[in-house]
């Protein structure tokens, strides 16, 4: 089964913040969020997307050979078979196309591939 993830907006760093630049066609999709919201953020880790890291099922945590290889299930490693990033953050400042949140560590202009609300009866186990 083939499908198209088509991105929403881009990564973009200023300072110790990053700003989330939303595509103008996506901008009636932020409507409702508001300063001091969690929500989720996930992005296409396009920098670690070829078939020859997709096909790597197990890797050492940071890098690190003196660790042990660890299936990428159990870890954060950007290498694995579809190379999504969930980040949780707050949103500090909405503008006009833009959501700020705090640092994340993706690299310049990742593709933002969806946000959603963070919500404790759905994201909290009891």
């Amino acid at each position: 089964m083939d499908f198209i993830l088509r991105p929403v907006g881009f990564i973009h760093h200023h300072s110790d913040l990053t700003c989330l630049y939303i595509l103008p066609e996506y901008w009636d999709a932020m409507d409702g969020l508001k300063e001091n919201m969690l929500i989720w953020i996930l992005l296409w880790l396009h920098g670690s997307d070829s078939p020859e890291k997709r096909k790597i099922m197990k890797v050492h945590s940071h890098g690190e050979t003196g660790y042990p290889l660890r299936g990428v299930f159990d870890t954060r490693s950007p290498v694995r078979p579809n190379p999504i990033a969930l980040y949780r953050r707050k949103i500090i400042r909405m503008e006009k196309g833009r959501i700020i949140v705090r640092k994340m560590d993706a690299y310049e202009n990742t593709p933002i591939i969806d946000i959603k609300p963070y919500s404790p009866s759905l994201d909290e186990e009891e």
